[in-house]
């Protein structure tokens, strides 16, 4: 679902050119449109939450089979380094001409890969599941992509109706005052969470996990 708006959200052309008769090709994004996204959810209006963009490929949706990115205005160059997971450590240069810059990638003539946006709770929020973080983490995944879309395009995006934990566990305990009042259950690993749900936990409750959060990502209407 996030891929499928990034169009709206981010405007970016894609340009692919086969390079040689070894069946490598060049494919490029331009820059201008992550840069001003990047820039925004850096404000501290979203300070509980980390934007990335990933190369994924079409046919397996799996981590783009790459193994060097490149930024470059025609003047400066500089290569993109990824995280663990995939993610394109972007820089917020301002020394570089935005408008001009473009990000490129070589993989097999038959490989195909496209940008995906992940917007998800930042690393260092994901030690304390209380009830008002999770209210807060919620309205800030609503505002940050009303603001990314802009107008109109936010009358055309879907509606952030809940948030979705990546856990290993099985079962997560509600927790008020070191007493447990509750018990959710996960499904193939996620606990999936409605504002409903969120705001009819008990006030001062806390989720508790066993093991460490993968990371909490929004759901959205389909």
């Amino acid at each position: 679902m996030l891929s499928k708006f990034l169009k709206l959200l981010i405007p970016v052309l894609i340009i692919s050119s086969p390079v040689s008769a070894n069946t490598q090709k060049k494919t490029s994004f331009t820059y201008a449109g992550l840069y001003k996204s990047l820039k925004t959810s850096k404000q501290s209006d979203f300070s509980q939450l980390s934007l990335h963009f990933l190369l994924i490929e079409n046919k397996t949706n799996e981590r783009c089979p790459t193994k060097k990115v490149t930024l470059s205005d025609g003047e400066l160059n500089q290569q993109v380094l990824l995280n663990d997971q995939g993610a394109l450590l972007l820089p917020l240069n301002k020394n570089l001409k935005t408008d001009h810059a473009a990000i490129s990638f070589f993989t097999d003539e038959k490989i195909s890969c496209h940008l995906s946006m992940e917007i998800s709770v930042a690393d260092f929020e994901l030690d304390k599941f209380s009830k008002s973080n999770m209210i807060s983490w919620f309205n800030q995944f609503e505002d940050i992509y009303s603001t990314l879309a802009g107008w109109p395009g936010r009358y055309f995006m879907p509606s952030v109706n809940g948030i979705a934990i990546h856990t290993s566990q099985k079962d997560i305990n509600v927790v008020v005052d070191n007493q447990n009042v509750n018990q959710l259950a996960t499904v193939d690993n996620i606990l999936l969470l409605t504002r409903d749900m969120i705001s009819n936990l008990p006030n001062d409750s806390e989720l508790i996990f066993n093991q460490k959060i993968k990371k909490v990502l929004p759901t959205l209407e389909k």
